[in-house]
């Protein structure tokens, strides 16, 4: 048991580390990138479906990411120390990166699913 609780009381202290500059700026969990689905086996109310999931992603995003920007201008971002200040700038990059690169995976996708089921 003691293990469990050590290997728990790890794991609990590395989360609070890296999350504490997410957490600090009050914009929220990061959002996560749904799922694409294979537009070659799909149909087309899966692809509907993804497409919202997809969409919804993409509007969540953009609300974080303004948030984060907002907050990476104030004194309380200021008063970090530089290595928390470039965590909540990382945070910031990669979601910037995700959001950018889900709808030209997505539209990938809507080109095999057309591949796949031509008229």
């Amino acid at each position: 048991m003691q293990l469990t609780k050590n290997t728990l009381r790890s794991v609990l202290l590395s989360l609070a580390a890296i999350a504490s500059p997410a957490m600090a700026n009050n914009c929220g969990d990061i959002p996560q990138a749904p799922e694409l689905v294979d537009g070659a086996k799909v149909t087309m109310d899966e692809l509907v479906a993804n497409s919202k999931s997809v969409k919804d992603y993409i509007a969540a995003a953009d609300v974080y990411l303004t948030c984060n920007e907002t907050f990476a201008k104030s004194d309380d971002f200021k008063s970090l120390e530089a290595a928390e200040q470039k965590k909540v700038l990382d945070i910031n990059s990669t979601l910037l990166d995700s959001r950018n690169n889900i709808g030209e995976k997505f539209n990938a996708e809507v080109t095999a699913y057309k591949a796949a089921n031509p008229k």
